[in-house]
């Protein structure tokens, strides 16, 4: 057996250096900042007015007050949160759309119809489309409202 006794005792305990994490460089796009896909998908206050004022205030089916706001394109499939991609459904109907495809696929097509192809997009979309001239709000709610009166919208 080994006597510990004999062994140097450390004063100061061992203390591995942490290393910042890695920032993720911000794309960019003819010099315009890009935010980050998680970022665009998120719903902005005004934009979660905005639907619920297009849709009439509570859920677009059954008229109800106590709604969610249902991303017609998922964001896992790159759809944003603009009121154009947002359809308010009681919940029952909500998680009818993560389940039962064809449902879903009535509220994608619901919206083109409505707002033409670029319904989920938001401005940097059209922009690295090459659809807008810049990545500002302007252009793209111009562009936009000439889409919806396209369809009718």
């Amino acid at each position: 057996m080994k006597d510990l006794s004999q062994q140097p005792v450390r004063a100061v305990p061992k203390i591995r250096e942490r290393r910042p994490k890695k920032s993720k460089k911000m794309e960019q796009f003819k010099g315009v900042k890009i935010p980050s896909r998680r970022v665009r998908g998120q719903i902005s206050k005004a934009d979660y007015e905005k639907a619920l004022e297009y849709w009439g205030g509570g859920c677009a089916v059954t008229g109800q007050l106590t709604v969610e706001m249902h991303h017609a394109k998922f964001r896992s499939s790159g759809g944003r949160g603009t009121w154009r991609n947002l359809v308010p459904l009681i919940q029952p109907l909500h998680r009818k759309c993560h389940t039962d495809r064809e449902f879903a696929d009535y509220w994608r097509q619901e919206l083109e119809k409505r707002f033409g192809p670029w319904y989920w997009a938001d401005r940097f979309d059209l922009y690295k489309a090459g659809l807008i001239p810049n990545a500002t709000h302007e252009a793209f709610e111009k562009f936009m409202a000439k889409e919806q009166e396209r369809c009718g919208g």
